[in-house]
């Protein structure tokens, strides 16, 4: 009973993928109803006007046609390709629609030059936009954006953050706004930058850069263009390898600009299809395809970092086949016919050894000539020499029997060969360094010699051997570029001292010639002295008319004082008192600056300073030596075949203390770096970053007495010395053009 339901559902499952089927294909295509052309001053736009929105859209400059985009759009229903206006702003050339056997549409975009351009859909509008290349620098404004800015409430917004996002497929650059913007967009030359101004809107940072080299985006840099009046520029500039496309998001909070990888490629269409198959002399059938010069297809490029971890390959001795692709089919062919046949299909002339024999029999797709005439000879033990235009085959023995006779006679030729005797002289490479290298390329019999008065070379060889030497010393004797290197050394120094000292002493008399003794026996007459050093005797601070004080904690050093002294009036009590200070603020900057020129891979050297003399005694003889005080640079520069520059540098930055003498000789006082840099040329580097922070702080008090409180301060000094010193050294190099 379940068979047969089965069989009775068989034919209704048909039924329904029938009715699927014509119902899938029964769907209308979407058609583009007109396609426009609307010329602007910093932009053209090309406007496809559809049915339905279109999805699914490639576009990309073919590498073999770098002027003309390609825009893939999908299966649709196309109208005759729009008229170029003749418009003096108008980018593009030409406009041409290619429809493929299966309804896909290619929209091929003829310009003047290739542009950054962006695609984007409005609704049931499809626009194309193509952003003009600037040959100058002023700033460019569209009329829709000074519509929007005259009609657009003057306020500014923060620009808070950019976010770089790095992701698999794309690259995004996002702005964080408060509202959304306007902004213009236009592109500038040499070298070619994406320029997006930001309007109202205020970057409070310095300019930032970033390299990136990913996505053909070379730099990206952001910063205040310009400030209010009359409204304020915040520009995000992106430097570009080369025109490609961008998008452009620009929503209430952010605005994001992306740059898509090149993962997907314009699918163009097919080769042409091939010719008949041919007959051959020997009457079997070869089937080939010619060559055909189909549309350039877009192949996606790998990224930078999957470039750097592939493997390359320094040496290959694996034979690079370059050929005319073919598809020969042959069976139980004679060798000779299937050559034959060959050399007429490339266009070449064909001699055969008498010994060559052998047959054919083959099936290849696609495989380039010149491997299938090698796969050929080598199955049946022969050979193959190739003169100019004449194909010579001849059986591998026979060839390599050549080969030993042709190598035999050309070392007779330099063993009985007439020497000749040739001179060189050189420009910029030394003869001995020459010599060294080339001496291994003469003969047995040749002789190379130089003369270091002339800077000449003298060769004596055969004529073969001549050549070759003759092409290397024009090699090597070419001029050694030049590199520029400056040097700056600068060194801020920041001092602060803060001094406060006090002094203080009393004395009291009761004695019974001021009338004031005391009511006892004993003590009688009493006297007490805070002021026991004498005058003459103070080693610090100020005197006073005690002659000197009890407390005596002045500051170590000071410019301002302020002195007291209070008496009764039988002056039998007196008080003094002194208070000194000191503030002091020093700020200094030392700048040293040193220039000099080397050629490429030679050491430069240059002093600047004085030399400090210092003497030795031993044994009673006196020894005077001389040591460097000053600003040395040693710097060995090597430019890169990328242009940049590689230099190992040795700096000392030294300096004699003359206010710490030791013998009447001063110590030296030294800066110095040694470092190997890569920098780019006319870029510049810190190779170095000294920060040296110095904080001293002296208290002189009295014991137990300066911990009571409030009173405590009575009973001791404060000095307090903190001392900054930066170092800094720049390096920058160029190449002397």
């Amino acid at each position: 009973m379940k068979r047969y339901l089965i069989w009775l559902s068989l034919p209704v499952f048909g039924l329904l993928f029938v009715l699927a089927g014509l119902s899938q294909q029964s769907q209308p295509l979407i058609s583009i109803n007109k396609i426009s052309i609307l010329p602007a001053q910093t932009n053209t736009r090309i406007l496809l006007e559809s049915s339905a929105p279109l999805q699914n859209i490639n576009s990309a400059y073919p590498k073999e046609f770098p002027s003309i985009l390609v825009v893939e759009l999908g299966k649709v229903q196309m109208p005759a390709a729009p008229a170029v206006p003749a418009d003096g702003l108008q980018l593009i050339k030409d406009v041409k629609i290619q429809m493929t056997a299966d309804l896909r549409a290619l929209l091929f975009l003829t310009l003047k030059e290739a542009v950054p351009y962006r695609i984007f859909v409005e609704a049931k509008t499809t626009v194309i936009e193509l952003t003009k290349i600037h040959r100058s620098g002023e700033e460019l404004i569209a009329p829709e954006t000074q519509q929007e800015l005259s009609q657009t409430p003057r306020k500014s917004m923060a620009l808070s953050d950019v976010e770089i996002a790095d992701k698999d497929d794309r690259l995004d650059i996002t702005a964080r706004l408060g509202q959304k913007a306007t902004i213009n967009i236009f592109a500038l030359d040499n070298p070619l930058r994406l320029v997006t101004d930001i309007y109202d809107a205020v970057f409070d940072k310095p300019t930032q850069t970033y390299p990136f080299g990913k996505f053909g985006v070379e730099k990206i840099k952001i910063g205040q263009f310009k400030t209010p009046p009359p409204y304020s520029i915040t520009r995000l500039v992106l430097e570009l390898k080369e025109p490609r496309l961008y998008a452009v998001s620009n929503s209430p909070k952010e605005l994001t600009i992306s740059f898509p990888g090149e993962s997907s490629a314009v699918i163009l269409p097919p080769a042409p299809a091939p010719q008949p198959p041919a007959k051959t002399d020997a009457g079997t059938e070869a089937k080939t395809t010619p060559p055909a010069n189909p549309p350039p297809v877009v192949q996606p490029t790998v990224q930078a970092k999957e470039e750097k971890l592939k493997t390359k390959t320094i040496h290959d001795t694996q034979e690079k086949y370059s050929g005319e692709l073919l598809s020969p089919r042959f069976k139980d062919a004679d060798l000779r016919d299937v050559v034959l046949w060959l050399g007429e299909r490339v266009g070449l002339n064909v001699m055969f050894d008498p010994n060559v024999r052998g047959t054919v029999t083959c099936s290849f797709v696609d495989v380039p000539w010149d491997q299938f005439l090698d796969l050929i000879l080598r199955n049946n033990n022969q050979g193959r020499s190739l003169e100019g235009n004449v194909l010579r085959i001849a059986p591998l023995g026979a060839l390599a029997e050549e080969e030993r006779a042709l190598q035999t006679l050309r070392d007779a030729k330099e063993q009985g060969g007439t020497l000749l005797t040739k001179t060189y002289t050189l420009s910029y490479a030394k003869a001995k360094d020459v010599l060294e290298l080339i001496k291994n390329k003469k003969s047995p019999r040749g002789e190379v010699s130089p003369d270091e008065r002339t800077n000449t070379i003298i060769v004596s060889d055969v004529a073969e051997k001549l050549d070759l030497i003759e092409k290397l010393i024009a090699t090597l004797d070419t001029q050694t570029p030049q590199v520029q290197i400056e040097t700056r050394i600068i060194e801020a120094t920041t001092t602060f001292v803060r001094n406060q000292g006090i002094q203080w002493g009393s004395r009291g008399i009761v004695d019974p010639f001021y009338g004031n003794q005391t009511s006892l026996q004993f003590p009688n007459q009493v006297i007490v002295d805070g002021a026991m050093i004498p005058q003459g005797q103070i080693t610090k601070g100020i005197g006073g008319p005690l002659g000197g004080y009890g407390v005596n904690l002045p500051a170590p050093a000071f410019n301002s004082v302020l002195g007291i002294s209070l008496a009764n009036i039988l002056d039998t009590f007196r008080l003094d008192m002194a208070i000194s200070a000191l503030e002091t603020y020093g700020n200094g900057r030392i700048v040293s600056s040193q220039r000099v020129t080397a050629q490429n891979n030679k050491e430069a050297y240059i002093n600047q300073g004085r030399q400090i003399p210092v003497q030795t005694q031993a044994n009673f003889t006196v020894t005077t030596q001389y040591v460097n005080a000053g600003l040395e640079l040693r710097a060995t520069p090597q430019i890169t075949a990328e242009g940049t520059i590689i230099m190992t540098l040795d700096i000392q930055n030294n300096a004699a203390d003359f206010a710490n003498l030791v013998n009447g000789i001063p110590p030296i006082t030294t800066q110095s770096a040694r470092t190997t840099v890569m920098v780019p040329d006319g870029g510049t580097t810190v190779i170095g970053g000294i920060y040296r922070v110095e904080d001293a702080i002296t208290r002189e008090r009295v014991p137990f007495l300066y911990r009571i409180p409030l009173l405590g301060s009575l009973f001791k000094s404060f000095s307090k010395t903190t001392q900054n010193r930066e170092l800094l050294i720049f390096i920058t190099p160029r190449i002397l053009k």
